[in-house]
Formats: C-alpha cells, structure tokens, sequence
C-alpha cells in the first residue's frame, strides 16, 4: 500500500467520525457535540470535530489535560450526565465565548483494549433523558467501533507492507560488486534492524581457530571481538549441522560462543555462511526478547545471510576456495576485514556503546636470522606458524591477528581487563620460551616485539590508529631491550 492510499484512508476516517458527530448531534436535539482523543503520553485532549449552530463556540486544536473540565472524566468507562453551575462551572467551559448557553451536559466515553481513548460530549440548553436518546448512543458507539476497528486494520495492513518493503531494500543494499567484507559488514548491519534488544556478530576461521571478527556497529552488549569458538555452544552447532539453528537461553545456557562470555539471556539465532559448499562463516542473532524472532523475522536473518553468501560466491571462483575467505596469508585475517572491524569498533566507542579494544603490530625481532637460516617455502610455513602461536585466543584473550606484511602482523585486542595485552605477551613468552614447534620440523626460539595503542573516542579513523601502531613498533624494534610499547 502507498503513502498515498494511506493518507486516503486517514482521510475517509476522519470525514466518518464528523459524520456521526454530526449525526448523534441532530438525531438528539442538541446544540452542541464535538469529539476529542484523549492523549495520554502527551496529557492532552486532541480536538477530533464538532457538530453545532452556535455562534459563540470555538475550540482549541489540544488543551492539557489539566486545563480542561474534561480531565477529572478521562477515565470515564461508563456515560457521565452534568448539570453547568452545579457539577461544572462556566468559566471552566472555555468553548463558549460571550456567553454559556449550555445548562446539561453527556460525556460518552470511548473505550478500546480496556482504556478510554476518547470522550464524545454532548451540551444543551434543556434537559438530555439519557433513556430517550439510548438507541442514538449505542449507534454511534458501536460505528465508532466499527470504524475505528477498519482503520486500525488498513494501518496496520500498510506497516506490514512498508515492512517488507524496507526488508527489499536491506537485500538491495548487499551489491555483489562490493569487496567480501564490505558484503558481511552490510549484512551485520542490515541484520541489526530486525534485532532491537540485541545484534549481530560474524565468526571466520583463521589462525587455527574460529573467531568473532565483525560485530554490527548499532549491536547491543556483543560478546567480544576475538572470543574463540567452542562446541556447545549455539554456533558451533549451527556450523555443525550446515543450517541455522535458534534456541532460547535459560540459566545462562546455551552459550552463544563460548563459555567466556558475558551472561547469555534471550534467544539467539545462528546461521551459517556456505560458499561452494564450504562453510566460511556463522553468524550470530541474538535480542533479550526471544519474541523478537518470529518466523518472518527468522525468515528475513537467513535470506539476508544466503543473499550474502550468494553475492560473494558469485565473484570466488570454487577453485580459488583452498584457503579461508577472510585470510590473506598465513592463517592471518585480510587487512580488509580487521580494518573494517575497527572502524566499526570506534564508531560504538563514539556513541558509548564501545568496549576496552586494543590495536596493535606485532613482528619477530631477528627477520634477518630466519630468512638466512630458512628457504623460502619454509619461511612461508615458518609464519604461518607464527600466526598461529600469537593467536590472543589461545592464552584465554579475547583478540585475533591479521596480515600488515611480510613478518609484520595486525592485532585486535578487545577485554574488560586493563592489562589484556601485557597478559597476552607475558603468556606468548611463556610459552615460547622453550621454543617454538614448527610444522616443517624442529624448533626455532621465537622472540617478537609488540607496538600497540588503546583506541578512544577520540581516534579519527582506523588510519590514525595503524600510524600510532606503527610508531610504537618502530620505537620497540629499536630497543634492544623492550618487548612492548604502547603509543
């Protein structure tokens, strides 16, 4: 239905209802009626029509509640009859100008879903015999039902459409000619707007493991970038199963991810990303009201995830799927993808809805030994290694690594904690410190140097915060005895 057809309808009720005023104030032989909704969220009466002849009569658009002799009937559920002078003085009859003429007045209450919504009132100058004019109230009231009761209908009939129409336009908005990640960032946000109490966050594999890499820049208390994925939990059986799987939480359980997460109430929705028949992602819907996910709004998360996947598999040949959609080399993930995912990080930080993220570079501190000591195929295989080994998610923080250049690797950190990052390099040396397996054979002794800046509300863009990285890096690489730097 159009915008058109719409105010059409609005306008056809309104011309129904000052009939019927028109007609209750004729068929009784009163001198005035008039019809007013009682707006409560405002506390104003909200002038409907009026039927009369007087000269001497004239109503305001709306009048607060308390400045009208109407507001002591507000909740009126059954016909209230007054006498002027005696139940209400003339002065609080601000209608009349002059002079009042009314001496009787009928209120009659509209009542829809158990609340009075609008009071219809009638004022004469002789008496009004409630029994004479019964039939005349009871028609009105009942059409006034009636055609309250259409317009509702047509309104409604018309929300539903504009609903599905914005829906055409989220899948419109997912353009098969955008990078991959730009098509996954779309879907998030376009996810979003079905998901008011909640959002939606997408997991890839890299680094030997699955992790949330992108969260919806407008989600609600997402669970934090770099969380790993473990089985039982909502994803990991959506992955499982190849099918999107919904499921209430009760007690805490299931758990969206993983069991480091934050509480998990409300119902979650996960939907797996398949292209060419591999899966290559899952994402995660959840909202604190599982009333949310109705099966239109269950419909709509899917289709948009399969349009999704479609639209990318469209533009990767079946032959070129050897490695994860979202790594560039190494196991690490794409500059494209963590680029994204911490703009999308400063922009909550920005309207205050962010959590504690780190960014930083982090490299091997002897590049010169390894590429001396190794050939070429096994410096490849030696950094992948590598990637793997400073996966955060590994020591128990939240965080993923992605690909800068050769030996120099990107990383997001996002914790509740103040000392993640130290956390993360205290336990990466630990572990090292016997050496490093390498999947060609052997052991190396790894030592890497780390350069990092806290992101803030007051970073521009991703941009600035990579040059602050950067510099922290070249400062520690410069320090034969500092492991870590913080710019």
């Amino acid at each position: 239905m159009s915008l058109d057809r719409q105010e059409k309808a609005l306008r056809e009720f309104k011309q129904i209802i000052e009939d019927l005023v028109h007609l209750l104030q004729t068929s009784t032989k009163v001198e005035l009626s008039y019809m007013c909704w009682v707006n409560r969220a405002r506390e104003q009466f909200v002038w409907e029509t009026n039927s009369t002849g007087l000269p001497n009569v004239m109503f305001q658009d709306r009048v607060a509640f308390e400045n009208h002799f109407l507001d002591e009937f507000k909740d009126a559920e059954e016909v209230i009859q007054l006498v002027v002078g005696e139940d209400v003085s003339k002065a609080k009859l601000i209608h009349y100008f002059d002079f009042v003429q009314a001496k009787n007045i009928l209120i009659i209450p509209f009542i829809n879903k158990g609340e009075t919504v609008a009071l219809t009132v009638l004022e004469s100058e002789n008496d009004i015999d409630q029994e004479v004019i019964q039939d005349q109230v009871m028609s009105y009231n009942n059409a006034l039902v009636s055609v309250l009761d259409t317009y509702l209908e047509v309104v409604d009939l018309h929300e539903n459409q504009q609903e599905w129409e914005e829906y055409e336009a989220s899948v419109n908005r997912l353009d098969y000619r955008l990078h991959r990640v730009e098509i996954f960032d779309k879907m998030l946000e376009e996810m979003q707007r079905c998901l008011p109490n909640g959002g939606a966050i997408f997991l890839a594999p890299g680094m030997d493991s699955w992790n949330v890499v992108l969260r919806a820049k407008q989600s609600n208390l997402a669970p934090n970038l770099g969380l790993q994925l473990e089985e039982k939990s909502v994803a990991y059986e959506a992955l499982e199963k190849g099918e999107p799987v919904f499921t209430m939480h009760f007690n805490n359980n299931p758990r969206r991810i993983t069991s480091a997460e934050r509480r998990t109430e409300g119902a979650s929705f996960a939907i797996p990303i398949l292209i060419h028949d591999r899966r290559q992602g899952v994402v995660v819907c959840y909202d604190n009201d599982p009333l949310t996910f109705k099966e239109s709004t269950k419909h709509k998360l899917s289709n948009l995830a399969r349009i999704a996947a479609l639209s990318i598999q469209s533009s990767v040949k079946k032959s070129g799927m050897v490695h994860e959609l979202l790594t560039q080399n190494f196991g690490a993930f794409m500059p494209e993808l963590w680029e994204v995912s911490l703009e999308n990080e400063l922009a909550k930080l920005k309207k205050g809805t962010g959590t504690a993220t780190w960014f930083g570079l982090v490299a091997p501190d002897d590049v010169s030994g390894l590429r001396t000591k190794y050939r070429l195929e096994d410096l490849q295989s030696i950094q992948t290694d590598f990637v793997t080994a400073l996966n955060p998610s590994r020591y128990g923080i939240p965080g993923f690594i992605g690909y800068n250049s050769d030996y120099v690797y990107s990383f997001l950190i996002q914790s509740d904690d103040e000392e993640a990052v130290s956390f993360w390099v205290e336990k990466m040396k630990s572990k090292l410190e016997s050496g490093m397996d390498l999947s060609i054979g052997g052991t190396i002794r790894a030592q890497f140097k780390v350069g990092y800046t806290r992101i803030s509300d007051q970073s521009v863009n991703a941009y600035q915060v990579k040059e602050k990285a950067k510099k922290a890096l070249s400062k520690v690489m410069n320090d034969d005895e500092a492991e870590l730097v913080e710019g």
